[in-house]
């Protein structure tokens, strides 16, 4: 089924759960709770990182008064060295919207993490990547010598390169396709649901100016490394963790510390990685949820209080 069917399909009634996406830094947080309260709703998180009891500083989580205002999903709940992927997610939410709702509540789905949703609404489709510019532009790289990026995978995904020919071009860069795209490997895709969620849902996306937008994920950056970030990614390391061998810390703001912490890279070059990669993200964001026509778009002007961007996107809610 593709995007438009179910957009159809989903805005075919009134919507059962609201889903909030949104670049990094665009203030998700900040808005979901008063949103959430005047809806009585629980929310959902739809970060792939909150859900780790460890990862406090580099994932922005809600605040301990915020959590304790609104009844929340998936965070805190386990610990790095244990397994979280998109299908965990998809299943895990799709029972937890069925609970909430059974309880007279709105489930609100929060997060910007772009194949936890996917999985979520619609299940996962191989067959919808191989007609993008980046798939072909792999071809190209594999056309150039194929050595490098079979290697490639064997860094980033291990368990399907276990299981793949040196010479099978189509499994290696179906493989690399996701994990660069995604961040995710694609052997961990293969318990994905299939199928859209049964239910009717409306997609909210806070967006704001690029250059603001920008601006604050440097802020937001240099807000962490004052705050402890080092020290966290430090005391992971000594309990024997880094980004080669725990899927949970091969994220931007937690792989990029650990070549610092073995002088590999100064402290500024640490925070400009960061900041490039956080960046980086957010333009995918926008570039993914531009090409979802369900997406609504919600501007979000910062000179504006949560509350009354909550307001905004609880009218569009109740009048869907």
């Amino acid at each position: 089924m593709n995007l438009t069917a179910v957009s159809n399909a989903a805005n075919s009634a009134a919507p059962e759960l609201l889903i909030l996406a949104g670049t990094t830094a665009s203030g998700k947080t900040d808005v979901s709770i008063p949103l959430a309260e005047s809806l009585k709703g629980e929310i959902l998180s739809a970060d792939s990182r909150q859900i780790f009891r460890e990862l406090e500083i580099g994932t922005a989580k809600p605040s301990p008064v915020q959590l304790a205002r609104v009844r929340h999903h998936f965070i805190n709940e386990m610990s790095v060295g244990e397994r979280w992927t998109a299908g965990d997610f998809a299943r895990e939410a799709r029972s937890g919207i069925e609970e909430i709702l059974a309880r007279g509540h709105v489930p609100i789905v929060v997060g910007g993490s772009m194949l936890y949703l996917r999985a979520l609404t619609d299940g996962f489709y191989e067959e919808e990547l191989t007609g993008h510019a980046d798939y072909r532009a792999l071809r190209r790289e594999w056309e150039n010598g194929g050595e490098a990026l079979y290697a490639e995978l064997q860094m980033c995904d291990p368990d399907l390169a276990a299981h793949t020919a040196a010479r099978d071009h189509h499994r290696i860069l179906r493989g690399l396709w996701v994990f660069r795209r995604h961040g995710v490997r694609l052997s961990d895709l293969q318990d994905l649901p299939a199928k859209p969620i049964g239910r009717r849902f409306r997609l909210c996306f806070l967006h704001a100016d690029r250059a603001q937008t920008y601006q604050r994920v440097n802020a937001r950056v240099l807000r962490m490394i004052e705050d402890g970030l080092i020290e966290e990614v430090r005391a992971l390391a000594a309990q024997g963790f880094d980004e080669t061998n725990c899927n949970a810390l091969r994220t931007h703001g937690y792989q990029e510390v650990f070549p610092y912490l073995r002088g590999e890279i100064t402290r500024q070059q640490m925070i400009e990685a960061i900041q490039k990669a956080v960046r980086h993200y957010v333009k995918r964001q926008l570039t993914w949820f531009r090409r979802d026509p369900r997406a609504v778009w919600i501007e979000r002007r910062f000179n504006e209080s949560p509350e009354a961007v909550a307001g905004r996107i609880r009218e569009d809610f109740l009048r869907s």
